[in-house]
């Protein structure tokens, strides 16, 4: 059983390692009507909306919205 803990622990630190990116000043493109993308040096991120949120929200009707996917890649 010491094998098997050990192993567990290994695995916890391992999953709980977060790998942050900082860029600044980073260009994004509206496609479609609900979708954001960012491209940086680093990383590329893609925001997808749910419906009419973006638009909502870029015109001022709304302050919250749901993003449905968000997907980051980190280069």
């Amino acid at each position: 059983m010491a094998n098997y803990k050990t192993m567990m622990d290994r695995w916890k630190d391992w999953r709980l390692d977060e790998a942050i990116e900082n860029e600044t000043s980073l260009p994004f493109e509206v496609s479609g009507s609900n979708a954001i993308m960012i491209n940086g040096k680093k990383l590329t991120v893609k925001l997808k909306f749910n419906g009419n949120d973006l638009k909502n929200a870029i015109e001022g009707k709304k302050k919250k919205g749901k993003v449905v996917l968000a997907s980051v890649k980190i280069k």
